[in-house]
Order: C-alpha cells, then sequence, then structure tokens
C-alpha cells in the first residue's frame, strides 16, 4: 500500500514531532521566557512578547465582553495590522474561534461566514467592511467593533491590569479557525480546524526550518491559510515574525527592502511572487537562510534561479490543501534538473496515498488521485455536512474511525517515495496561491444582467500560471458585452486571481453528447492571434501607448486593456513581464530595465517612462505612481 510516512533523510522532518504543545501555552512560555525580545514587527509597529500578550488579553476581554465565548467565531475584517495578529492570539485565549477576512474580499465570504457558523463579533473598520445591507439580514447579527476604537496603547494598558485569565479551559478538539475558500458550486466553504490538529502542523516545522534564532517575514494575507505555519512557528518558538502591512504587501521592491530592513533569515513566499522578488536590484540579506514557497507549484525554473543567486539558501517546497492544516507535504532543496518539482514526503503524523477510483493502490509512476490521512485532516466544512461527507471519507486501510480527506489532486509517486502533483480532477486551480474554483467565477458572470450563460475554463500557459478565460453568452436583446464592464463586474465579487483574462462572446453553447457543455469545443474558440492591435479599449491612446498597447495584447493574448490597467489584474504575472519586457527591449532598447515594470504597471506609464528616456518627456509632466503586485 502506498502510505508513504514521513521522510527521514538528513533535512527531512522526523517520524513525529518531539512534542506537541497547545499553541496558547506555547506562546505564553515565551512570554515567561523573554519577555522583552521582538515578538511582531507589521507597518512601523514592533511589539515584544510581553507586549503581544498584554494587548491579546486586553482585546480578549473586550470581546468577551460583547458576548464571544468557546464554539463563537470572532470575525477579523481588518486590514493586515497588529491588531490582526492580536485578534487571533485573543480568540485562542478566550478558546473561541477566528476567522479573518479582509475588507476588499467579496462580501459573500462574510455573509456565508455568518450563515455557517455562531459569529459574534466582528473586528471592522470603518462602516464599509461590514455593509449594512448584510447585517440587516441576519436574524442575529453579530456585534460589529470598530478597529479605530482599539489603539494598541489602551489593549496594552489593558492587559497589564489582568492577573490571570478568567476563561475555561477548552478540550484540543475545539476548533481554532475556520477558513474560506471557494466552493465549487459558487457557495464558499468554511474548513474547520481544531485547537490540537493546529498545534501538531506547527509542532512539525522546527525540524524543517532549523533551531536557531531566526527573523520570519511572510509575504501572504492573513485570510490565507498558509501564512500559519511560519507564522506561529515563530511566535511560539521564541523568534521574529515580519508581516508586511498591505502597502508593502504589494510592491515587490518594498517587500524586498523589508527584508533587508529586519535582516530575515526565513522567507515565505508564494513561487510567482518570489521570483520577483529573486529579480529585485537590491538582494535579499546575507542572513537569509531558508526560502519556504507554497501555494503553486514552484517551477525547476525559479528553484535553478535561487540555486544560482542564493547558493547554499535551503529551498523547501510546502503542499497541502486547506483542508489537511496549512501543509501536510514537504520537499526540501529539491533538484532543478528534473521536469517537475516534486511536493514531497507528508509531515509528521500524516500519511498519504495515491488510489485510483475504486480506492486501489496505483502502482509508483503511475498517477492516481492523492488521499491524505492521519491527524492534520480537518474537523470538516463549517454547516455543509453533504459536503464535508462527500470529501472527508473513511479511511479503508487504516486505524478504525480514521478518515481520508480526498484533495482532488492527482499524484504519483516517484522512485525515491516523493509525492508529485499533477494537476486537478475537477475544475480547480490555483494561481498566486488563491484557490480558484471556475464555479464560483461562472456563478458570478452569470448574475450580470448582461450574461445568460458563461462557462469558465482554465488554460496552462507555459511554464507561466493558468489564464482564466471566460465564454459568455449575452443574454437576448441585451447587445453585445463588453470585456471592460465584464472585469468590472467581477472585481467586486471576485478575488483579483479569479477575474478572466480574456473573455470570449458565444452565439451558443456547443454541447456534447452527453448534452453538457462541450469545453473541448469552446477551446478552439480561444483567440490565436496575439498581434492583436492595441487600443482597441477606451482611454487616450496618444504618443507611444498605442505601440505599448500592441506589445501587451502579444503577451496577454487579448487587446482589452486600457491604458490606465494594471498589468497584473488582466493577465500578467512575474514570467509575463519577462516576456513583456524582452518585446519593449526589443522595440525600444534599454529604455527601461526589468524591475521597473513592477514600479510602472499600466500601458500610460509605461509609455510615459520610454518617452522620458527618449527625451521626449511634457513640461511639467509628473511621474508615474509605484506599482502594485496583487496578491
Amino acid at each position: 500500500m502506498t502510505r508513504h510516512p514521513g521522510a527521514t533523510d538528513e533535512f527531512a522532518p522526523a517520524d513525529a514531532p518531539a512534542e506537541v504543545r497547545p499553541v496558547w501555552a506555547a506562546f505564553r512560555s515565551q512570554v515567561v521566557r523573554a519577555p522583552e525580545a521582538t515578538a511582531l514587527i507589521i507597518g512601523g509597529v514592533s511589539l515584544t512578547y510581553r507586549d503581544l500578550a498584554h494587548a491579546s488579553a486586553g482585546l480578549a476581554r473586550l470581546l468577551w465582553q460583547h458576548g464571544l465565548r468557546p464554539g463563537r467565531v470572532v470575525c477579523i475584517r481588518t486590514q493586515q495590522s497588529a491588531l490582526s495578529v492580536i485578534a487571533m492570539l485573543a480568540a485562542l485565549r478566550t478558546g473561541a474561534t477566528w476567522a479573518v477576512l479582509e475588507p476588499d474580499l467579496p462580501v459573500g465570504r462574510f455573509e456565508a461566514l455568518c450563515r455557517d457558523v455562531d459569529c459574534a463579533v466582528v473586528l471592522s473598520e470603518g462602516g464599509d467592511a461590514v455593509p449594512a445591507s448584510a447585517l440587516s439580514a441576519m436574524p442575529a447579527p453579530p456585534t460589529v467593533v470598530d478597529a479605530a476604537d482599539l489603539p494598541l496603547t489602551r489593549l496594552v494598558e489593558a492587559g497589564q491590569e489582568l492577573l490571570t485569565d478568567p476563561y475555561p479551559p477548552v478540550p484540543e478538539q475545539s476548533p481554532a479557525y475556520v477558513a474560506y475558500t471557494s466552493g465549487s458550486t459558487g457557495v464558499p466553504k468554511g474548513v474547520l480546524v481544531s485547537r490540537g490538529q493546529f498545534a501538531e502542523s506547527i509542532s512539525c516545522r522546527g525540524s524543517v526550518y532549523g533551531t536557531e534564532r531566526s527573523v520570519f517575514l511572510i509575504a501572504l494575507r492573513l485570510s490565507f491559510d498558509g501564512i500559519l505555519g511560519g507564522m506561529f512557528w515563530s511566535l511560539t518558538d521564541g523568534h521574529t515574525l515580519v508581516l508586511p502591512d498591505p502597502r508593502q504587501l504589494v510592491q515587490v521592491a518594498e517587500f524586498a527592502r523589508l527584508a533587508r530592513e529586519h535582516r530575515v533569515t526565513h522567507l515565505f513566499n508564494i513561487p510567482s511572487y518570489y521570483r520577483a522578488v529573486l529579480q529585485d536590484p537590491g538582494g535579499l540579506p546575507d542572513t537569509l537562510r531558508v526560502v519556504v514557497v507554497g501555494g503553486e507549484a514552484p517551477t525547476p525554473q525559479l528553484v535553478g534561479a535561487h540555486n544560482e543567486r542564493l547558493p547554499g539558501i535551503r529551498f523547501v517546497n510546502e503542499y497541502g490543501p486547506t483542508e489537511t492544516t496549512i501543509a501536510c507535504t514537504v520537499e526540501i532543496d529539491p533538484d532543478p534538473s528534473r521536469d517537475r518539482i516534486p511536493i514531497g514526503r507528508p509531515w509528521p503524523g500524516t500519511q498519504t496515498l495515491v488510489l485510483d477510483e475504486r480506492l486501489r493502490e496505483v502502482p509508483a509512476g503511475e498517477r492516481g488521485e492523492l488521499y491524505v490521512g492521519g491527524s492534520l485532516v480537518a474537523l470538516g466544512y463549517a454547516n455543509q455536512p453533504a459536503r464535508t461527507a462527500e470529501r472527508f471519507v473513511a479511511d479503508p486501510y487504516g486505524r478504525p474511525g480514521g478518515r481520508l480527506y480526498r484533495t482532488g489532486d492527482i499524484a504519483s509517486v516517484d522512485e525515491r517515495g516523493a509525492l508529485h502533483y499533477h494537476g486537478r480532477t475537477d475544475d480547480q486551480t490555483k494561481i498566486r496561491g488563491a484557490r480558484i474554483e471556475l464555479g464560483e467565477i461562472e456563478s458570478v458572470l452569470e448574475r450580470h444582467p448582461g450574461v445568460e450563460q458563461a462557462v469558465v475554463v482554465c488554460e496552462p500557459a507555459g511554464q507561466d500560471e493558468p489564464q482564466v478565460i471566460a465564454f459568455v453568452l449575452p443574454t437576448p436583446g441585451s447587445g453585445p458585452l463588453d470585456a471592460a464592464k465584464l472585469r468590472e463586474h467581477c472585481r467586486g465579487r471576485l478575488m483579483e486571481q479569479a477575474t478572466p483574462t480574456l473573455f470570449v462572446p458565444v452565439d451558443h453553447m456547443p454541447l456534447d453528447r452527453s448534452t453538457k457543455v462541450d469545453r473541448a469545443a469552446l477551446r478552439t474558440l480561444i483567440p490565436t492571434d496575439r498581434q492583436a492591435s492595441g487600443g482597441t479599449a477606451g482611454g487616450d491612446w496618444s504618443g507611444h501607448r498605442r505601440a505599448v498597447g500592441r506589445i501587451w495584447a502579444e503577451v496577454l493574448g487579448h487587446s482589452d486593456s486600457t491604458p490606465d490597467d494594471n498589468f497584473f489584474a488582466v493577465g500578467g504575472s512575474s514570467i509575463k513581464v519577462i516576456d513583456l519586457h524582452d518585446r519593449l527591449d526589443e522595440r525600444w532598447p534599454g529604455a527601461l530595465r526589468v524591475g521597473e515594470l513592477f514600479d510602472h504597471i499600466t500601458i500610460a506609464a509605461q509609455a510615459q517612462r520610454i518617452a522620458d528616456r527618449l527625451g521626449e518627456r511634457a513640461p511639467g509632466q509628473e511621474p508615474a505612481p509605484p506599482a502594485t503586485y496583487e496578491l
């Protein structure tokens, strides 16, 4: 049976963690051991372990007064900040559950949370973060607490007055957090993870991350559960956690500067983001020891670039659906000469099986569906018993009562016993670390009044991230659909990664013999002419803008971009930036460096930069605004 235990080579995780400590108790032990050590740095705020403990005590008391209890949820709907981290610790302290849903995530996620769990309190940033319409539709709406009324100094002072915690102990089977992912039916799913599962996942990491004093910088948002491994390993093992604020997170150059400023030893990135970080001209600090990637598959080219630019720095590839508590397998220092980078071997306490459609073992080297068993398999989906029963199944090969999580990922095992990922069994993918469900995109598009039906496909783009393409059938009498308006409709309801990069209008949906939509036939309708002329969308196309727009169309495969569109918001990526630079450099040699394309991310800004370099800048013209890298 292909049940793969944790690997035992030099840098692999041990077969079992030496000790599994409850996360809150492990954090408290660090407060006692080194109270003045720096625990958290974010957004210009630096907190010691004592400060963080006091602030969490003060906030816990406030949340308790507003009805937070074990079994109830606090929704953290704030921008990434010290308060966000304090709120997570406060939930652990009280025995309650947290859910992080930043204000820019679709309001549907918040509505799903309040439908699926008992949400007692919402930490909010102003009225826009929690729409009044959403609250008014709830029979028992949660209490909304404005973050503006909670200055850190006040929370720290309030916590200093508390000598003991008045909260009752809770079992480790209680939920620690709920993490929302997209649903294939268009309905988001809340994954419930217990305190014990969370603690086991954290305790595994020391053998991979190391035991020396560390400074860990993570390029993720708090709503992505992938952040929790490095974050709570740091806070429970006495290290310093550095998190970018929202502005620093979306600017690669600023993120790299943050790494240098704080002399970080550990980085966690999504592979496509790390590719851009490696290209930053300022480089990374000589203190760096470990780079961890996760959220999507790294390419051999990325690992090769890492080895070339940072020789001797450990490269760690983590894999795991949210349903397996942050990550369930790990590969350390993979070989870039292989065709693909393995997802590795399981963490301690985890088992992986590669099975066929009849739940039989497949031979080594052959592909099957990956199932994950063991202690890291989450509790299930909040308020969705049918969906839970479908994905969390009985383990026919393990102990009585054991469960397997059916990942939906296609995998194989190589001659070394390492797992390899080969894509999805369903219509799901990851783009820049975010799980994308095609059904959710179709559901959103079909809520547009001009769309009768939408079918979405994800097309591979060589070594690049997949391209989301939407085929749209107009409602009768509505007239032609405008791609720019469809994209704007999606932006208010979907994460940026899920917004289609190309909209293909159709006059009917082709069907196959089973009367289902024939996706293969639809794929033949994807435009193959990448020499589309720039400037078909609205806006000012004067100067060099039209020529730059043509190059964008060649790189992106569509000509829907306006002069002021964000390159990354209309289908661009860190890999496509390289292609864009090569084409721009061929037309205007030396006018733009590749790093500048992360600082000038619109057609207008790039055209103006080219004009500046050629001495064509208009008098009084202001420079282009700084870049953003959308996550």
